[in-house]
């Protein structure tokens, strides 16, 4: 079932851009994630890339969290010229050493961090053609280090730097999801979907003292390495949620899975 939460839009303006094409910090219009500092994980592709654009056009001071420095660099590169030229830090969100070191490099240059997205994940080819009764061990790990262990690790790192106001928001899916029931398909995926669901309603009770929303949404089957060129969902639409969730009022209205801006589907 699908519950619906209204919210009234925001309006952007426009900004300006210098001659050479990238913004300019100095002229960037005040768009609605102005002086917020937002970490994004696997960024630098598919869903986590269209997060990163987005929230830089809207103001926003990206970090772009990837395993690989040069392909980082190029993605940082390329999203400038929407906005304030992202930082790239460099861990697998599967390693909290890195995690760590990663964090560490983050906290050197901005005092705080609004925003945690926690998008990178990984669906295994293995995952997609074996059922539960012959689900791999090795699979299994992997894909709960990544999906389920990735947002634990950057979360628990990142909340000393966030206070009142900040926001963490965990990309889901509704493969994870048990009210609609399951065929057996991907079971490592879908556990570690469900695991992250129930992450988030767990983190969110925790933190609503402190005025820090966490939620999950599902992206919808999007065109990406993961989902495949069949896929009906551009991966800016699935950003558009992200967008929502990042700026959607302070409410005691948090641990929710959602579908669109303003529907909240049931776990």
């Amino acid at each position: 079932m699908e519950r619906y939460i209204w919210f009234a839009p925001r309006l952007t303006p426009c900004r300006e851009r210098n001659r050479a094409g990238a913004a300019n910090p100095t002229r960037v219009a005040r768009g609605v994630l102005a002086d917020r500092t937002a970490v994004i994980t696997g960024a630098n592709r598919g869903i986590g890339l269209a997060i990163a654009t987005l929230f830089t056009r809207e103001g926003a001071q990206c970090i772009l969290v990837v395993r690989d420095r040069a392909a980082g660099e190029k993605t940082a590169h390329t999203i400038a010229s929407e906005g304030l030229e992202p930082m790239v830090a460099v861990a697998d969100v599967s390693d909290r050493g890195e995690i760590a070191s990663a964090v560490m490099e983050i906290s050197e240059r901005f005092a705080r961090v609004d925003l945690l997205v926690n998008n990178a994940g990984i669906f295994l080819d293995e995952d997609r053609v074996t059922p539960p009764s012959r689900m791999d061990q090795l699979i299994f790990d992997r894909t709960l280090a990544v999906n389920l262990g990735g947002a634990i690790s950057m979360s628990q790192a990142l909340l000393p730097s966030m206070g009142n106001g900040g926001r963490i928001i965990n990309v889901s899916s509704t493969m994870g999801q048990l009210s609609d029931g399951s065929e057996g398909y991907a079971p490592a995926y879908c556990i570690s979907k469900t695991a992250l669901n129930a992450f988030t309603q767990s983190l969110a009770g925790e933190l609503t003292g402190r005025g820090i929303m966490v939620d999950c949404f599902h992206p919808g089957w999007a065109r990406t390495d993961m989902g495949g060129p069949n896929a009906s969902v551009d991966p800016t639409q699935s950003a558009q949620v992200a967008l929502f969730l990042a700026t959607r009022p302070q409410s005691e209205k948090t641990g929710l899975f959602w579908r669109h801006p303003g529907v909240v589907i049931d776990w």
